[in-house]
């Protein structure tokens, strides 16, 4: 699905792409991923592991022998940063795919009104794709979603982030630590992690890592070897603040991603299915001349 959603991101308008990785797995990266990419297309590489973008007074609390895996999606963000910096920017998973409709609203919103905050220090303008949740859920097993909450005009108020949703027959639940479960309608709007930001994301998001950090160091119940500091709690906090606004962008189309195992045969067919109606060439890239060539 990687190589479809940047075809996507390319085809809706942006120029670049940055990949974020684990830096132990960039030979085979290299191998199978950018190995398939044409020669002249504009990329960087990232890398995102436990110890990287952790303030220095804070060394000691990310320092935990038992975790293997970084610190989450906002701490991916920040891994980034550098590269990041200069200009709006659009964030996806990479194991989820989006279309294009979803990243063409973020790069029009981000083209449109989304350079100011950079310079003026106003509240950052934010977008997201909002998902119906009926639709982007699983029925063979748990996923995480961030539930949205919108006004009349779709400036998002409050985003929580769901990390267990299970359907279970037929309806939808949100399973809390405490296993309580609590049931969510199916026309609930969720962000799918694709996010249209600008620099202006950043002295918050490493202010709150830090203040995650420390919370891990100070907190003897925390399980520091699987806490998540998440890129929508961050955006959250900021509108909280009221140092962000956020609009929800209705996005009428088809989301499918590889939670399980069993997506891989479905994700497959799905887009052999989008081949077939001549949304995408094959070989994907025929024909690439250069980011605005598609």
């Amino acid at each position: 699905l990687l190589e479809y959603n940047v075809y996507n991101a390319l085809k809706a308008g942006f120029d670049s792409i940055v990949f974020l990785i684990r830096k132990d797995i960039e030979d085979d990266f290299s191998a199978h991923i950018l190995s398939h990419l044409p020669e002249n297309l504009p990329f960087e590489l990232a890398f995102q592991d436990v110890g990287m973008a952790v303030p220095e007074a804070f060394r000691a609390e990310a320092a935990v022998k038992e975790r293997t895996k970084p610190w989450g999606t906002g701490h991916a963000l920040l891994c980034a940063r550098h590269l990041l910096e200069k200009a709006p920017f659009a964030v996806m998973n990479a194991d989820d795919f989006y279309g294009t409709g979803g990243l063409k609203a973020i790069h029009d919103f981000l083209a449109a009104d989304c350079r100011a905050d950079v310079k003026t220090g106003a509240a950052a303008r934010f977008c997201l794709p909002g998902y119906r949740l009926g639709a982007v859920v699983s029925p063979k097993g748990s996923v995480s979603r961030a539930i949205c909450s919108t006004d009349a005009s779709g400036k998002l108020f409050r985003i929580v982030e769901h990390t267990r949703i299970e359907v279970m027959e037929g309806r939808i639940f949100s399973i809390r630590g405490s296993g309580d479960a609590e049931e969510l309608l199916p026309d609930l709007s969720v962000s799918m992690n694709l996010w249209g930001l600008t620099p202006a994301v950043f002295p918050s998001a490493a202010a709150q890592f830090a203040e995650f950090l420390s919370i891990q160091g100070k907190d003897h119940r925390a399980d520091r070897a699987k806490a998540e500091f998440y890129l929508p709690g961050i955006v959250g906090t900021m509108i909280e603040a009221g140092e962000a606004q956020v609009w929800a962008l209705p996005v009428d189309e088809a989301y499918f991603g590889l939670t399980n195992p069993d997506d891989i045969l479905e994700a497959r067919l799905a887009i052999g299915e989008r081949i077939g109606r001549g949304e995408y060439p094959s070989p994907l890239w025929r024909g690439y001349k250069n980011a605005g060539g598609i």
